[in-house]
């Protein structure tokens, strides 16, 4: 402990200066964690639960539109079939007018793909759309809440482009 003392002493060193900056820092710490960190955590966490949620949304209509495209499917088969039985009971009237028949039937089948696929379409063009509004309201909140922040010019650009960064990381996965 003498030789420590000394050592010290002869470097010019107050131990009291060493305690009092590391004092100082301690509390600039808990300060920034107080008053940056705990809230930009929530906001990032607040913003993964939206972002999963908006994923999740887009899964479920995903797979009601996969449900509706099967039902259509199986309501395409079943007037197939009717229109089978009705060229058959057709055919024995007469020849032309069962091919009549058939055509007709073919025709409004693929009709209502063409409209189940077309609505399929929209929907994941609407949840594809609604994810890049997400995520252009979140940048716009996220620049205000850094130009409420009274920090130097260097701090605020360095956020700027830390938030530019995160919110095209994000674009990138929701394109994907």
């Amino acid at each position: 402990m003498e030789f420590l003392r000394e050592l010290l002493h002869e470097l010019h060193i107050d131990p009291a200066v060493i305690l009092v900056n590391i004092i100082g820092f301690l509390i600039l710490l808990a300060l920034m964690r107080r008053f940056f960190f705990g809230p930009i955590g929530q906001f990032m966490a607040q913003r993964r639960q939206d972002v999963a949620d908006t994923v999740d949304q887009a899964e479920t209509d995903r797979q009601q539109a996969e449900e509706e495209l099967t039902s259509i499917r199986g309501r395409q088969e079943q007037m197939m079939a009717e229109a089978q039985q009705e060229a058959n009971q057709a055919r024995q009237e007469a020849d032309l007018q069962a091919d009549e028949v058939v055509n007709q039937a073919r025709q409004q089948a693929l009709e209502r793909q063409q409209q189940a696929e077309a609505q399929v379409r929209e929907q994941q063009a609407q949840a594809l759309a609604q994810a890049r509004a997400e995520v252009a309201a979140l940048s716009v909140e996220m620049a205000e809440r850094v130009l409420r922040e009274s920090l130097d010019e260097e701090r605020q650009q360095a956020l700027l482009e830390a938030a530019l960064r995160d919110v095209e990381e994000l674009a990138r996965g929701q394109t994907r």
